[in-house]
C-alpha cells in the first residue's frame, strides 16, 4: 500500500500572505515556511504521494529540472516529517 503525507490537524496554522507560519503547542515549536514549502504543505492532505507533490511543484517552476525539484520536495517533507509536523497515511 502506498503511503501518503499528511499534515497533522492538531497544528495551529496562520496564513502570511504567501507564507505560512505553523505551531505546534506541544512541542512549544513554531515553523515559518516560505510559498514553496507552504504549497508542499498544502499538498501534503493526505491524498497526494510524494511524486505528485513534486510534479505540482514542478509546475510552479517550469526553468527547474525535475530531478532538483523532486529532490527539495522530499528534503521538504523529510523536514516537516522530522518536525513532527506530518504524518504518513495510508492512500486510499
Amino acid at each position: 500500500m502506498t503511503q501518503c503525507p499528511q499534515v497533522r490537524v492538531d497544528l495551529k496554522v496562520v496564513d502570511l500572505g504567501s507564507e505560512l507560519m505553523v505551531r505546534d503547542d506541544g512541542k512549544d515549536q513554531t515553523h515559518l515556511l516560505n510559498s514553496t514549502a507552504r504549497r508542499i504543505w498544502e499538498l501534503c492532505d493526505g491524498t497526494h504521494r510524494v511524486d505528485e507533490i513534486a510534479a505540482q511543484v514542478s509546475r510552479l517552476f517550469p526553468e527547474a529540472e525535475a530531478e532538483i525539484v523532486r529532490r527539495d520536495v522530499d528534503a521538504a517533507i523529510l523536514d516537516l516529517g522530522a518536525k513532527g509536523a506530518i504524518v504518513w497515511v495510508d492512500a486510499d
